[in-house]
């Protein structure tokens, strides 16, 4: 997964920044639009089914059972993909004008063809959450997150060879849809008999409280985008989408930050489910704490980069045009590395089948951004929309954090995040910012995220921060490059922890 997220990071970054650069900022701001909103409503579309499913295929292991989830969940998709693209379709001139009223037309060519993506973005997310039921990421990390970025930069740079405009990137990230869905095809025709041989159906109904986790989990996905995007279409109301065009280039940005987190929380999700199944608490903890520490370590460099430089962030990969963003970006930043040091969290509550707290949580983020962008947004354009979506973003897992120490006594404050976090930030923080009084390129920030990378894994070395969990992780490096690896094995055994050292930092739980 998080191989396939960075790869997501790359082709997305290229296709994203080429389009950028090849349009207005009022025609890229007409494409994040279309994007927010579409995104928006395949998810509501989804009623939640495709987390459902997941979680009961991993707690249930009776084959049986889990074709019969699977053919019934298959039939509402199918369903619910025709109607709801239909709809977007039909309706795309009148969305169009709730946003500009005087000049609707580019709008309502955006929405009719990202019409089709809703649908497609339904199959695509059934076909993957079929397999995270199995524990089997190929779909989401290579195809989801691989195929579809890596066919829309071909697309992308085929059509704009013939200097075409808006158009092409509408077509283009539609096509691309189209090409992944025929992979996950394939891919499931495939490989869904060796996880699932065919047999008899059983003969007792869907396995109770399927239904009402799929709509709890609706709720949480559906309030979950709320709070990461309708800031930018509150603000797309309020403000021309030339400012929606600077802010969704800062987004962009931020949202970097949470690539490592949204590929951890995919898989953290069954699993949660399949030890809460067997009771084992301790692994759970041990699992949350070590996970989270490494979450740390990928993005808090990020973190330096976009919150010490974000002039310079922004100039490198968008250009000057989009600069008016760099306030922003450096509070939005702050609030996405905040939520990240709280962990998987919520992944954790919905593979525990904690519905309730989730949706609770969830409910006060979503909340709390629809009503600061209502009040900040009309006055203060781009920076209410980052102060809304900020806040929103930190209570996110906030909250949910005091319900899962509360429900579980798991907690990710441990020594082994907190004192190589507060080296981190002691050290990179000055070294940052003596950058700026020197003269310097803008294409540093590019080098100087690996800089940051070496910084936090060398404070988890200095602060003996090494658990059990970074030997499965040294186990997993080792059968990928096919040989051991005596000289990674015998530096993390180096920098465990004492027992004394263990018992006088912060508890797991």
């Amino acid at each position: 997964m998080v191989f396939g997220t960075f790869a997501l990071l790359l082709l997305n970054f290229i296709g994203r920044v080429y389009i950028a650069r090849h349009l207005s900022v009022t025609q890229f701001g007409d494409f994040n639009l279309g994007l927010a909103l579409t995104g928006l409503l395949a998810l509501v579309a989804l009623v939640g089914l495709h987390q459902a499913m997941a979680r009961t295929i991993a707690e249930n292991p009776d084959p049986a059972l889990r074709r019969r989830i699977i053919r019934w969940a298959a039939a509402i998709t199918g369903v619910t993909a025709f109607t709801s693209s239909a709809l977007v379709f039909y309706f795309a001139g009148s969305i169009a004008s709730f946003f500009d009223p005087a000049q609707s037309g580019p709008l309502t060519l955006v929405f009719q063809l990202f019409s089709v993506t809703v649908g497609l973005t339904l199959l695509c997310t059934f076909l993957a959450s079929i397999f995270q039921g199995f524990e089997d990421t190929v779909p989401n990390a290579w195809l989801n997150q691989a195929v579809q970025p890596a066919a829309f930069v071909v697309f992308v740079f085929v059509f704009f060879y013939f200097h075409l405009d808006l158009e092409s990137a509408l077509l283009a990230w539609t096509a691309s849809y189209g090409v992944t869905f025929v992979a996950l095809l394939v891919y499931s025709i495939r490989r869904l008999p060796k996880h699932l041989p065919r047999g008899p159906l059983p003969h007792r109904d869907l396995p109770p409280g399927l239904l009402g986790l799929s709509f709890a989990l609706w709720g949480v996905t559906t309030l979950t985008f709320v709070t990461a995007y309708v800031d930018t279409l509150i603000l797309g109301v309020f403000w021309p989408e030339l400012d929606v065009g600077i802010y969704s280039a800062v987004m962009t940005l931020a949202r970097l930050i949470l690539v490592v987190s949204a590929a951890v929380t995919y898989i953290f999700l069954p699993v949660a489910a399949r030890l809460t199944g067997v009771g084992d608490t301790k692994t759970l903890g041990e699992t949350f704490v070590t996970t989270t520490r490494w979450m740390m370590v990928f993005t808090v460099p990020i973190f330096l980069i976009f919150a010490i430089l974000p002039t310079d962030s922004i100039t490198t990969v968008f250009g000057p045009n989009y600069v008016g963003g760099a306030e922003a970006l450096v509070l939005i930043t702050v609030g996405a590395l905040i939520s990240i040091l709280f962990g998987p969290v919520n992944a954790a509550l919905a593979g525990a089948g904690a519905t309730r707290p989730l949706l609770i949580s969830t409910g006060i983020s979503a909340l709390s951004n629809i009503v600061l962008s209502l009040a900040l947004i009309p006055k203060y354009g781009l920076m209410g929309a980052a102060i809304a979506w900020t806040v929103a973003r930190v209570l996110y897992p906030a909250t949910a954090s005091l319900a899962f120490c509360w429900r579980v006594g798991i907690q990710p404050f441990h020594r082994s995040l907190v004192y190589p976090l507060t080296l981190s930030l002691a050290v990179g923080i000055p070294l940052f910012v003596g950058i700026l009084f020197v003269p310097h390129p803008y294409w540093i920030v590019f080098p100087l995220y690996f800089v940051g990378v070496a910084l936090c894994i060398g404070a988890v070395l200095v602060t003996r921060s090494v658990e059990e969990g970074d030997f499965v992780a040294c186990r997993a490096a080792e059968r990928l490059v096919g040989r051991p690896l005596p000289w990674l094995r015998h530096l993390l055994e180096r920098s465990l922890p004492t027992p004394r050292e263990v018992s006088d930092g912060p508890p797991l739980s």
